[in-house]
């Protein structure tokens, strides 16, 4: 057995991130059937259910204890999710614990949940490397054989049948060479992070959630830097009975960075689908609980669902097909985090805290068949697996029947059963969202309707028969969009996440084109408000980028630039409990890097490394490599004169 390693974890690296280590000087520490790499969210019930399956077990844990964001990262309360299968004892065994203690919490204790956690890891006979980092992959050929870790008494190898990545950040993926993406469509980045505070209130222990900023998840470095950051929110000059804190969570809440390239790919639109998968191995459900507020940085996908169907709180369930588990290119590896095969806008819904520990669950039960029949876990017996996962309770039993399990969201009679006019008057209420996807759902055997609608309803009736057609990629509402944005509508939000109406419109007319609907001017008019933020800037220019002329475009992303009135800062979400004054994050790099990718298209490339350029030193990584990205994009751009006038 040839046996190489791969890691882009040490200091010295060649030109491609791995660095030159001898695989024989590293001693071995044990071989297993399953090492499961992270001891978190997913990982310890990954460990836990491998090990209950009979398998000898082992997991790679940085911290001192399993559970990750739930136990160190202070978000101790379930948002959304299914408990189902081993879920059920590990909060039984929590509630118990709790008791011992004589804990009290808001949702669950996480002292609780550690103890709990470890004591089923010591029945199932799983053995803790706690203090140890995950260094590489150990390969043969495109086979994962083992990885090799570090702690405290140096570098050692564990040899596996089955390797589960459940770091969060896809490293061992990563390391092995399975391809992966990395943040959204506009900045690359992925959606913020943060650093919850414990307190105690009414002798409850509780914490407070909020976005202390980005960062980049596969940079040691930035994570320093965005760790101070996130205590430096917390500094006040006196604190009271509901600001007191009891700690600072040892975890940063990191909700997102890499993604793997997998066998299937969630997607939105299989959320908004609620599609079912017949090798279904468990069920997401939440709404589209992403913590961007920037939407010019969105995809495409994104603003439809937020601008045009008004959806962001609209609670969606789907099935996660076991090949979403399973790695392009890498053999015996099986991805159980909230790296696994999603898009960005998939992971808004698909990355709860129970969706991960069903995703754990599911790879623990999955190593045991594969091992058990003699295959490699991208050739499971899926059905095998589905039974498997049936009798732990973890799978309704339905999904043996080959065609999914399906929706846990009961149907709604009010919206599918209305008549159009039934479904026009849900326009600005909490039923908008499902009442536009019904008008959608529809087709085309209501087209005729929308149109007249368009000509003939009310103001509102207008506006949503508009937004249903854009969405279909039908022009016959442009008239009303294009009114909705010069007018700047702003409805009274339902939500505070919805955009302005007149934001949506916009969005909604550069989809159908905004030269094909003489929408063009409404991007330069929308440069030329006053105020005017750096969103709306980004996505005009943005807009411009792909519909104008050379002139057309230089000569307002110039004089935008030159602006003194430009508001930069993006205000944060906070979820649960305010730290004081808001938190902002300086974006004007945002406004220079796209205005640099513009300038460049229409020929003005030294305008754009110059823009550019004052951007790639930043000390944030994520801004240094966009900026660094828009540089390569700048020397690699062919001007395009047929567009020129």
């Amino acid at each position: 057995m040839s046996l190489t390693l791969r890691t882009n974890h040490l200091p010295q690296a060649d030109a491609k991130g791995r660095a030159k280590l001898e695989l024989a000087r590293i001693p071995k520490a044990g071989a297993f059937d399953v090492v499961v790499v992270g001891g978190g969210t997913g990982g310890a019930p990954a460990a836990i259910v491998a090990g209950q399956e009979g398998l000898k077990t082992a997991v790679v844990e940085p911290q001192g204890f399993l559970g990750g964001i739930g136990t160190g990262g202070g978000i101790h309360s379930y948002y959304h999710g299914l408990q189902a299968g081993v879920q059920v004892e590990i909060d039984k065994r929590t509630g118990a614990w709790s008791e011992r203690i004589g804990g009290k919490a808001s949702g669950f204790h996480p002292e609780a949940k550690k103890l709990a956690l470890q004591e089923l890891a010591d029945e199932a006979g799983v053995r803790c490397f706690y203090r140890t980092f995950f260094v590489g992959a150990v390969l043969e050929g495109s086979a994962l054989r083992g990885v090799v870790a570090e702690g405290e008494s140096g570098l050692f190898w564990l040899e596996a049948k089955v390797v589960i990545d459940c770091t969060g950040d896809a490293d061992v993926a990563a390391a092995a060479g399975a391809p992966f993406v990395f943040g959204r469509e506009g900045d690359h980045a992925p959606q913020p992070y943060s650093l919850a505070p414990g307190h105690v209130k009414n002798e409850s222990v509780g914490f407070r959630n909020f976005d202390a900023g980005y960062v980049d998840p596969t940079n040691a470095l930035d994570q320093t830097r965005a760790q101070l950051l996130g205590r430096s929110h917390l500094y006040k000059d006196a604190y009271d009975e509901t600001t007191r804190m009891l700690y600072v969570s040892p975890i940063l809440g990191l909700r997102e960075s890499r993604f793997i390239d997998a066998e299937y790919v969630v997607t939105l639109a299989d959320q908004r689908a609620q599609r079912r998968f017949p090798d279904a191995i468990a069920r997401a459900v939440a709404h589209y609980d992403n913590h961007a507020l920037d939407y010019e940085n969105e995809s495409l996908d994104a603003r439809l669902w937020i601008g045009g169907y008004s959806g962001w709180h609209f609670n969606m369930c789907h099935d996660v097909p076991y090949r979403a588990l399973v790695t392009k290119k890498v053999e015996n590896l099986l991805v159980a985090c909230r790296a696994a095969g999603m898009t960005h806008d998939a992971h808004q819904l698909f990355r709860m805290q129970r969706d991960i520990q069903a995703l754990g669950e599911a790879a623990g039960v999955a190593a045991a068949v594969s091992i058990r029949g003699g295959t490699n876990v991208r050739k499971v017996d899926v059905k095998a697996l589905q039974k498997r996962l049936v009798e732990r309770n973890a799978l309704p039993a339905a999904a043996l029947e080959g065609a999914g399990v399906g929706t846990s969201i009961e149907r709604d009679a009010e919206i599918v059963d209305a008549d159009l006019a039934g479904l026009f008057k849900k326009f600005g209420s909490r039923k908008e969202s499902p009442a536009l996807q019904e008008l959608v759902r529809r087709g085309a055997a209501i087209h005729a309707d929308l149109v007249r609608t368009v000509r003939e309803g009310s103001a509102d009736e207008k506006l949503m028969a508009a937004m249903a057609l854009a969405v279909q990629k039908r022009a016959e509402g442009a008239e009303v969009l294009k009114e909705t944005v010069r007018s700047r509508r702003v409805d009274p939000a339902h939500y505070n996440r919805d955009l302005p109406r007149y934001m949506a419109a916009f969005y909604l007319l550069d989809h159908l084109g905004l030269r094909e609907t003489g929408a063009l001017d409404l991007a330069l008019g929308l440069l030329d408000d006053a105020p005017l933020s750096v969103h709306k800037a980004v996505a005009a220019i943005r807009a411009l980028g792909r519909h104008a002329f050379k002139v057309e475009a230089l000569e307002t992303v110039r004089k935008t630039l030159r602006r003194s009135d430009l508001e930069c800062a993006l205000v944060l979400q906070h979820s649960m409990g305010a730290q004081g004054k808001p938190i902002a994050d300086d974006r004007r790099f945002e406004l220079d890097l796209a205005a640099a990718q513009v300038l460049a298209k229409f020929g003005a490339p030294d305008e754009a490394v110059a823009l550019a350029e004052r951007h790639s030193g930043d000390t944030r990584a994520l801004v240094r490599n966009y900026a660094r990205k828009v540089l390569a994009q700048v020397k690699e751009q062919v001007p395009e004169p047929a567009l020129a006038r």
